[in-house]
């Protein structure tokens, strides 16, 4: 009996042809010496996307859809919580990856990805690396090491060292444990009792709550193109973060590994297509541009707050899982 990898992604419709492109690149680097389940958290992809990402799959290689909204009613509190501190119910869904491990407590390990990646490396090798009690396995997010805004809201709001602190676009799941740990309730609880604004709401919860069962892994199985960084020889898994975006952009680090994998998928002619349009729309490119620096202002702003993760936990050491 080959052991199962599960893979989890939570897109919209419109990421579909990305996520596609992910899924391709998996399965054709993928050992044959393990099986895959691909959970792919939805509530609006079309009939006609869910047919092409469908056909992705192999025997040894499922594909499987979730409503999204409808797991997470499921979890105590989250209706509640919901109203009380989001308003729209929708707008939890990007804290998905928070509660995978209580969703799907028939795997004690999994692998949540962002779609806007591709794994040109083998993906059984990052599911194999060794946790122990360590709650997750990620990447140090290398990208922001040179905004000097980031790093002071890292450093004195999030509150953990911003050259330590990672990017959860990749993550390595220790599910039971944080089964054990309870994250899903004591990040409820956060937010029910104390609901902080954040710039990157998923991540920089991850790293507040799980700062100190975090396990580094190897930069490759998150190799991030952008100016802090070097282009990788070898990269195991490259993550098209923030801005960099083959589909928005003619030049982006990486790109030709991200145009070998979108060619399988019967998408490459529609995310073409796509950058043509984006490229001539100078009002999309001219507030694309413009929301990595409303991030910036943003994390000016709260660092200056005398409430943070900082100063909670401080307060608190409790607050923070331990591993």
């Amino acid at each position: 009996m080959k052991t199962i990898v599960p893979i989890f992604f939570s897109v919209n419709d419109a990421y579909s042809p990305f996520l596609a492109t992910a899924i391709h690149s998996i399965r054709e680097n993928a050992s044959p010496d393990f099986r895959y389940h691909i959970h792919i958290l939805t509530d609006d992809i079309s009939e006609e996307n869910r047919r092409k990402l469908s056909a992705l799959g192999t025997d040894s290689f499922c594909i499987e859809f979730h409503p999204l909204s409808r797991l997470l009613r499921s979890l105590p509190a989250v209706e509640k919580l919901s109203q009380h501190c989001f308003g729209a119910f929708s707008s939890l869904t990007i804290y998905f990856r928070l509660f995978i491990p209580e969703l799907f407590p028939q795997y004690d390990k999994g692998i949540y990805l962002d779609a806007d990646l591709v794994v040109p490396g083998d993906i059984s090798w990052l599911y194999r690396e060794p946790l122990g009690r360590r709650l997750v396995g990620a990447v140090a997010d290398y990208s922001i090491q040179k905004i000097a805004p980031f790093m002071q809201y890292i450093d004195e709001y999030v509150g953990v060292d911003h050259k330590n602190y990672v990017n959860s676009g990749v993550l390595l799941l220790n599910m039971k444990r944080l089964r054990e740990v309870d994250l899903s309730g004591r990040f409820l609880s956060w937010v029910e009792k104390y609901g902080l604004e954040t710039v990157a709401p998923d991540q920089d919860y991850l790293n507040a709550l799980c700062w100190d069962g975090i396990q580094y892994l190897d930069p490759d199985w998150n190799a991030m193109p952008s100016e802090c960084l070097s282009v990788m020889d070898n990269p195991q898994i490259i993550h098209f973060n923030l801005a960099s975006k083959p589909w928005l952009n003619e030049q982006v680090p990486y790109d030709q590994v991200f145009w070998k994998y979108a060619a399988g998928t019967g998408y490459e002619a529609e995310i073409k297509a796509r950058r043509r349009a984006f490229l001539q729309d100078s009002a999309a490119v001219k507030q694309y541009k413009g929301e990595v620096r409303r991030l910036i202002r943003m994390a000016a702003r709260l660092t200056r707050s005398e409430r943070s993760f900082r100063s909670l936990i401080e307060s608190r050491q409790e607050l923070r899982l331990s591993s």
